[in-house]
């Protein structure tokens, strides 16, 4: 009796080690995060494979026609976890899909760092004369490198449901900002199927997620629009398919958040918020982003503040300048000149000026990207003996005497004494309040479909496309703040003239980025101003040497500086001339034009 108990409990206790077992199972079946983490593995070790492949075939010298296919072949095997790579080991995928750009470290100025990875390879594989193995060869090791630790780094990957569809939506921004436009294969344009890729992996990614009708429809739609495209790159409408597919996919997953009491990743490492709906909703930047640590809240009182200071004349040494007398509000924050002059008015100024229009939305100031943040900006200027010449000891001291100043003060600061540095936070929250994202795109973009003219969508699209205006002015700023992420902002050799005279033309010598560091690459480099008002901020350039937007859109059309002729080895710009029609380039006049808002700043108070 007691041996069959014992034997009936044995089998018991196996029983229900084995519903156990399968119980949890089942569970890891059905849990999304498992399922992610076993994908994610499985395509890694795809991709290793291919470009071990890739390699094996340069060594046995097979035709270039093949070598380009299996290159294509592991860019598209990349594109299936570029999210979570991306998001998880940033540095790694600078290695392997990194822009082909020389960096330095401002320590060591003479010495370059040299890019890395596919984008590298594409130019040695797709190289229409001079096809050189061995090139290629030593940028697949390179990439072989770059894989295999990011297989070694798979242990230290921590998933949970909040990150996966916060790397999956960042993944779309990518998308719809660098992808479609060519960024990052802009030799074999093969941007259409990697965006099908791209598609087709986070259709995969989020059917591993349950009770997520609406979301999966969704992504199935968006996916299902890329399947069906048979154009080419230059015919593809990137207006109808951010508008009408990627955004609206986007809102499905935040909608599957707030559903499903998932929370959103909360960090301040990003301009972008998680919890925004979309790219383009009113309130996707989060503006502290770009705001030094300890600045105080900008609140109406300390904006009001930063707003008297702009308007007054004692911030300078002559007591005749002040913010607006070169930063006019009825020019959308320009002067309209294309060289404003010096405070004492014996000569021109180094620099155009720019507008102040949404400059709260770039991690870097001036065009030569010298300094952070809008407070140094301010201290900058203020100082500066060429441009108001102003010393902020004296600054204080007239203010500390001013009674109606002190009131005003007080309002914003809870205090009496006037300092240097609460002078600089009013005057950049100010300049932070005004942003204007509520143009006639911004609008199409948030579900309007009549906001935009059918010219100004076909506009879009070639600035998105043949142009490849997008590919440095990116979206939703467009400017050169890199996404998805926004905070490194991109400097451009783009050879400009000192004069508009095409046929004699010469070389501007204005050193731009290089004058900080003496980087020879930097030489000539300017950052990417935004397009946002564009049409109402002439002149153009750094030395405001085109005074018409077709005089900008001509140059860009000829190759920059090097369709002018001039020998610019460093010209990061593509030299290749774009083949603009005159239909095409009226119709990209007409999409900067629909990038117009110099108002609405008036009737908000941004949020930091």
């Amino acid at each position: 009796m007691n041996k069959h108990w014992i034997k009936l409990k044995t089998l018991f206790a196996i029983a229900a080690v084995i519903v156990t077992v399968a119980l949890l199972s089942a569970e890891k079946q059905n849990d999304p995060v498992a399922q992610v983490n076993a994908y994610y593995r499985t395509q890694v070790d795809s991709l290793q494979g291919q470009v071990k492949l890739l390699r094996e075939m340069l060594t046995t010298r097979v035709p270039q026609a093949q070598v380009q296919q299996a290159f294509l072949q592991a860019r598209l095997t990349y594109k299936r976890i570029e999210s979570l790579v991306e998001y998880h080991f940033p540095e790694t995928a600078l290695k392997i899909n990194g822009p082909n750009l020389l960096e330095a470290e401002t320590s060591e100025p003479e010495q370059p760092i040299y890019p890395t990875g596919f984008q590298v390879l594409e130019e040695v594989v797709f190289a229409s004369d001079n096809w050189e193995p061995k090139a290629a060869i030593k940028e697949v090791d390179g990439l072989i490198f770059a894989v295999n630790r990011l297989k070694a780094q798979q242990a230290n990957m921590s998933l949970t449901r909040s990150s996966v569809l916060d790397a999956l939506k960042l993944n779309l921004y990518r998308l719809i900002t660098r992808g479609i436009s060519g960024f990052d294969v802009p030799v074999a344009l093969n941007s259409i199927p990697e965006a099908r890729e791209t598609m087709r992996a986070t259709v995969q990614l989020l059917n591993m997620f349950p009770e997520a009708g609406q979301m999966h429809q969704s992504a199935e739609q968006t996916l299902q629009y890329l399947e069906q495209y048979t154009g080419d790159f230059n015919e593809f409408d990137r207006a109808v398919f951010v508008s009408k597919y990627v955004n609206p996919l986007c809102v499905s997953i935040y909608q599957y958040q707030v559903d499903h009491a998932i929370p959103f990743v909360q960090t301040r490492n990003r301009a972008i918020v998680a919890n925004a709906p979309h790219l383009f909703s009113e309130a996707a930047y989060d503006l502290s982003f770009y705001t030094p640590t300890g600045a105080p809240r900008p609140t109406a009182a300390i904006i009001d503040l930063g707003r008297q200071l702009f308007n007054d004349n004692r911030l300078s040494a002559t007591g005749k300048r002040s913010c607006a007398t070169c930063h006019m509000a009825d020019k959308a924050f320009t002067d309209g000149l294309a060289l404003n002059e010096t405070i004492a008015g014996d000569r021109k100024l180094l620099r155009n000026t720019p507008t102040l229009l949404n400059a709260a939305y770039q991690p870097v100031q001036f065009l030569d990207s010298r300094v952070t943040f809008l407070e140094d900006q301010v201290h900058d200027v203020i100082a500066n003996p060429a441009e108001m010449g102003g010393a902020f000891e004296h600054i204080v001291a007239a203010y500390t005497k001013d009674k109606v100043f002190r009131k005003s003060y007080q309002q914003a600061y809870g205090s009496n004494t006037v300092t240097a540095a609460n002078i600089k936070y009013a005057l950049a929250a100010y300049v932070r309040s005004l942003t204007a994202m509520n143009s006639p795109f911004d609008r199409y973009m948030r579900g309007d479909e009549q906001a935009m003219t059918a010219q100004e969508i076909s506009g879009f699209n070639i600035f998105m496309g043949k142009a490849k205006c997008g590919t440095c002015h990116f979206m939703p700023a467009f400017n050169g703040s890199v996404p998805p992420y926004f905070e490194k902002m991109e400097s451009e050799v783009l050879g400009i003239p000192q004069t508009p005279d095409t046929l004699h033309a010469k070389l501007d010598l204005d050193s731009g980025k290089y004058h900080l560091y003496k980087i020879p690459h930097q030489l000539h480099s300017f950052k990417t101003t935004s397009v946002r008002n564009a049409a109402v901020t002439a002149p153009y350039m750094h030395n405001g040497v085109f005074t018409t937007l077709r005089e900008v859109i001509d140059f860009y059309n000829r190759g920059g500086g090097a369709g002018l002729g001039f020998e610019l080895d460093n010209q990061t710009l593509p030299p290749d001339p774009l083949g603009l029609s005159e239909r095409e380039k009226k119709d990209l006049e007409a999409f900067i034009g629909a990038l117009t808002d110099t108002t609405s700043y008036k009737q908000k108070i941004i949020r930091l």
